[in-house]
C-alpha cells in the first residue's frame, strides 16, 4: 500500500483526506485505534476555535507567531465549515463565536487579559456585565463576560463521524485496529491485532499516544479533562435556566473554571476537573469524582434545574506541551508526524493535518510557512519527575476553583 494514516482524530481524518485528493490514483489507509469519534477528538467540548490563547500566556513573547497560530486555527474552522456544508454533516453546527466569563477576580484579571490578545490580534469581541452575561446565559453565576466572535460551536463526536463518512473514495479506513508496533523500513510494517498493513510512506497523528510508537517521548504531558452531558431538558426546565435557546459555549477566563456548552437540543455540557495519565480517563472513582463536581457547577449556575440528570460522563486525554509546541514534519525516512494539540484540535488540528498532507506532496503555502514558525516542544523530563511536576500543575488548577 503507498500510504498509511495512524489516527483517525480531527488531524488524521484531514491529512488522509488532503492526501488522497492530491494522490487520487494511490489508496491511503486510515488506521484508528477505536471508532471514529470515540477517542479524544470526539470527547472534547466542541468548540471549533478561531484562536487560541490562554490569559496566563499574556503579553505574547512572540506576537507575529500568536498571529500565525491564530490564521492556523481560523483555517482549520473554513476547512470544516466548508465540508459541513458540502457534505451536510449533522452536527449542530452553530456559528455562534464563544463567551469567556468570569466569576471572581482572577476570572476579571483574565478578561481584561483576553481583551488585550484580542486587541492585540484584532479578533473583533464585546465586552458584557452580568446583566449581559446572564441574557445570553440565563445565570448570574458571572460577573461579567467577553463574547468574541469566529469560533463555531459543533457535536464533536458527530462531526468526526461525518467527516469519517465522507472521505474520499481511495481511503481505507480501518476501525478498531490499534497499532501494536511500527517496524520502520522500505516498506514500514504497523502491526495491529488484525494483521499487518505494509506501506511505502506512514504519517502519525497519534498525539498523546505517540510516545507508545517512539515518538515525542519528552515532548508532551498526558492530561485528562472530564466532561459531562445532561439529558435533554423538558420545556419547562430550557424556560427555568433561560438563556439562548439555540445554544452557547461558555469559557473560563480563570484556570480551574469550567467550559460549558448549552447545545441546541437543550442539554448542558460541562467540563472541568484535571487528572495526570491516559489511565485517568476510564477510571470509575475519578470518573464519578468529576461527575459529582460536574452535578455542582450546574446548581451554582442554574439552580432551577439543579436535580437534571447527567446522562454520561467521561474522559478524554489530550498532549499539552511546555511552550505550546507542535511535532510537525518528517522525522524519518518517509515517516512524517504532527503531534501536539494542546487543547485545541478540532480546528488547529485540521490545519495541522491538511498542511502536513500538502508538505508530504511539496506543496508550499502561506499556511505552511505558518506552520513552520511554531516552534518545537520544549524537552519535558521523564517519569517520574513528569508526574510530579505535572500533578503540582494540576492542584494548582484545582486552587483557582471558585469559577468551577
Amino acid at each position: 500500500m503507498p500510504w498509511a494514516v495512524v489516527g483517525a482524530g480531527f488531524t488524521g481524518l484531514a491529512a488522509a483526506r488532503t492526501l488522497a485528493c492530491h494522490l487520487p490514483d494511490e489508496t491511503i489507509a486510515l488506521i484508528e485505534a477505536e471508532r471514529v469519534g470515540f477517542g479524544t477528538s470526539g470527547r472534547n467540548s466542541g468548540f471549533v476555535l478561531e484562536s487560541h490563547f490562554m490569559p496566563h500566556r499574556l503579553p505574547f513573547a512572540d506576537l507575529e507567531r500568536t498571529r500565525a497560530a491564530a490564521r492556523l486555527s481560523t483555517g482549520g474552522r473554513d476547512i470544516l465549515k466548508s465540508l459541513v456544508r458540502q457534505h451536510r454533516i449533522a452536527c449542530h453546527w452553530r456559528d455562534w463565536g464563544k463567551l469567556w466569563v468570569a466569576a471572581s477576580r482572577a476570572g476579571e484579571r483574565g478578561l481584561l487579559l483576553q481583551r488585550q490578545g484580542n486587541d492585540a490580534l484584532g479578533i473583533r469581541h464585546e465586552a458584557l456585565d452580568r446583566d449581559g452575561v446572564e441574557a445570553l446565559t440565563g445565570t448570574r453565576f458571572y460577573n461579567a463576560g467577553l463574547k468574541v466572535e469566529g469560533t463555531a460551536l459543533v457535536n464533536p463526536a458527530a462531526l468526526c463521524r461525518g467527516l469519517a463518512d465522507t472521505l474520499p473514495a481511495n481511503v481505507a479506513l480501518r476501525e478498531e485496529s490499534p497499532v501494536l508496533e511500527h517496524q520502520k523500513g522500505e516498506p514500514h510494517r504497523l502491526v495491529t491485532p488484525q494483521g499487518e498493513v505494509v506501506a511505502d510512506g506512514v504519517i502519525l497523528c497519534t498525539n498523546v499516544y505517540s510516545p507508545s510508537l517512539g515518538v515525542a517521548r519528552h515532548a508532551m504531558a498526558p492530561l485528562v479533562l472530564y466532561a459531562s452531558l445532561t439529558r435533554p431538558m423538558t420545556p419547562d426546565e430550557a424556560g427555568a435556566a433561560g438563556g439562548d435557546r439555540g445554544g452557547f459555549g461558555l469559557l473560563p477566563a480563570a484556570r480551574g473554571g469550567s467550559t460549558i456548552q448549552r447545545t441546541p437540543d437543550d442539554r448542558l455540557l460541562v467540563r472541568n476537573t484535571l487528572a495526570y495519565g491516559p489511565a485517568a480517563a476510564s477510571q470509575p472513582k475519578k470518573l464519578d469524582a468529576a461527575r459529582l463536581r460536574h452535578v455542582d457547577s450546574i446548581r451554582r449556575r442554574w439552580p432551577a434545574i439543579a436535580d437534571i440528570d447527567i446522562e454520561h460522563t467521561w474522559g478524554g486525554c489530550v498532549g499539552v506541551t511546555r511552550n505550546e509546541g507542535h511535532v510537525f514534519g518528517a522525522i524519518g525516512d518517509r515517516l512524517w508526524a504532527s503531534v501536539g494539540c494542546n487543547g485545541a484540535g478540532i480546528a488547529r488540528g485540521t490545519m495541522a493535518g491538511t498542511l502536513l498532507a500538502d508538505l508530504v506532496v511539496g506543496r508550499d503555502s502561506e499556511l505552511l510557512r505558518d506552520q513552520r514558525r511554531i516552534p518545537a516542544p520544549g524537552w519535558m523530563p521523564p517519569e517520574p519527575l513528569r508526574g510530579l511536576i505535572s500533578r503540582s500543575h494540576i492542584r494548582e488548577h484545582a486552587a483557582d476553583a471558585a469559577e468551577r
